[in-house]
């Protein structure tokens, strides 16, 4: 697995996290009103939803002492969740992880595709030299390497699959 695809995974947990941490925090919200309140499920969700979303409608039912810090609380539990999604959409809309994860899939199925194919361990001199006479003969082949070159006109031109092996 390659740094990039380690990447992709560890922001898609961190994604899929945020997304459960702020579910959790409606789940709270919605039954503290409902249980603590005594308000029924459409005013508790209504209300939570409210909160979160930093609209300010105001309180659906007055509440007391107990119930305001309880919305303080989960305000700043909103914010914080919601902050930390946005950072990490943020983050992968500028790292580009979403281009990359897409390209990633795309040679996945390519390779996944391929049948009675050749492997080319390497794509240096004579590995890019057999990459082009594969590709001019339409013979179907994929490169594996630990260090493929950027910008090689060979796999910016063919859209050969490369497969980056990290070596232990």
């Amino acid at each position: 697995m390659s740094i990039s695809e380690d990447k992709y995974r560890r922001l898609r947990q961190e994604l899929i996290g945020g997304i459960f941490a702020l579910i959790v925090v409606f789940l709270l919200g919605t039954l503290w009103y409902h249980l603590i309140e005594g308000w029924s499920w459409l005013d508790s969700a209504y209300m939570t939803i409210s909160t979160l979303a930093t609209v300010g409608f105001g309180e659906i039912n007055p509440l007391g002492e107990r119930g305001r810090l309880f919305t303080m609380v989960l305000i700043v539990m909103g914010v914080i969740t919601i902050g930390y999604i946005v950072n990490r959409l943020t983050e992968a809309l500028i790292q580009g992880y979403f281009q990359e994860g897409l390209k990633q899939r795309q040679e996945k199925r390519l390779i996944d595709r391929l049948s009675e194919h050749y492997i080319i361990c390497g794509l240096g001199r004579t590995g890019r030299q057999v990459a082009i006479e594969f590709y001019a003969e339409n013979i179907p082949f994929v490169v594996i390497d630990t260090d493929p070159p950027n910008g090689l006109p060979l796999t910016d031109t063919v859209k050969v699959p490369v497969v980056k092996e990290l070596v232990d």
